[in-house]
């Protein structure tokens, strides 16, 4: 494998074009429009995949753009618009839009997620948020950093480790929570706990673990696993910890199972109350 230091600035590269890409298709005042309907007025095109999720030429376009930038490295890509079909054992995985339905709403919280698996485990991540110019990154053993860009260039001085010991202060406890999500049991573990519901869309609930603006993440809607992988690395070298609630072990990462199980993200300062919310859990579902 090549120096991560050197595929850890690769990812960051591929994900800051990622974001311009995107950026070129947004229009903040655009409103969801019904899918099956066109909208003369909207910037770009939707397309339903077989799965019935949109995808938009936002989505392509990024997905192009950070293909183009990852494949100097000579590993294999696995992407959400463009399946691997072999079983590698080292390869990226990557979410060129995480948030389609938010950014065809009109909505922030959408990012790039860049992740390099080796061994079924996720051993580098990259999150970009295009909207905010911020990009959270970390490889394993390395720590996780945040860094807050200029004009997609990284400024030194910006950049913020989130050390396992050095997690953002604040009195008020949350628990993030999938903006759309229906499923209650979040709801039902922030009462308990007494955290405050943070709603958010995409990867970007790893980010808040990560920073320590929230405790908990806990997942039972759908997912793939280029929505987790890179929030994963992001999360865990920041200390926190990541369930699959099937396994009762880290998530596995493979292209021969493109589905991830239900889990839970519990931040450092939480790791005290783990079987508590997981024996929680356990009684819920």
């Amino acid at each position: 494998m090549k120096d991560l230091n050197f595929l850890l600035e690769l990812a960051k590269s591929a994900a800051f074009e990622g974001g311009k890409e995107i950026l070129k298709f947004y229009q903040s005042s655009e409103i969801l429009m019904p899918i099956s309907k066109k909208d003369e007025a909207r910037a770009y095109e939707i397309y339903i995949k077989p799965d019935k999720s949109p995808v938009t030429q936002a989505d392509l376009a990024s997905n192009d753009k950070i293909f183009e930038i990852l494949s100097k490295s000579g590993l294999p890509i696995c992407s959400e618009e463009k399946i691997l079909d072999e079983n590698a054992s080292e390869f990226w995985l990557i979410d060129p839009l995480d948030g389609t339905n938010d950014f065809i709403s009109g909505i922030g919280e959408f990012c790039v997620c860049i992740a390099l698996i080796q061994n079924y485990r996720p051993i580098l991540g990259v999150i970009y948020v295009p909207i905010s110019n911020e990009i959270y990154f970390a490889a394993k053993d390395l720590g996780t950093h945040y860094e807050k860009l200029e004009n997609f260039s990284p400024i030194q001085d910006n950049i913020v480790s989130f050390s396992k010991q050095n997690l953002a202060n604040k009195t008020q406890k949350r628990i993030a929570i999938s903006r759309y999500g229906k499923n209650q049991i979040p709801l039902l573990l922030s009462q308990k706990l007494n955290l405050e519901p943070l709603r958010l869309s995409s990867a970007i609930k790893f980010c808040k673990i990560a920073e320590g603006t929230a405790e908990i993440y806990a997942r039972f809607s759908p997912s793939s696993i280029w929505d987790n992988a890179a929030g994963e690395v992001i999360a865990s070298e920041a200390g926190a910890v990541i369930i699959d609630l099937k396994t009762q072990n880290p998530p596995l990462y493979q292209t021969s199972n493109l589905k991830s199980n239900e889990f839970v993200v519990i931040s450092k300062e939480f790791l005290d109350k783990k079987d508590e919310i997981l024996a929680f859990i356990k009684k819920q579902i």
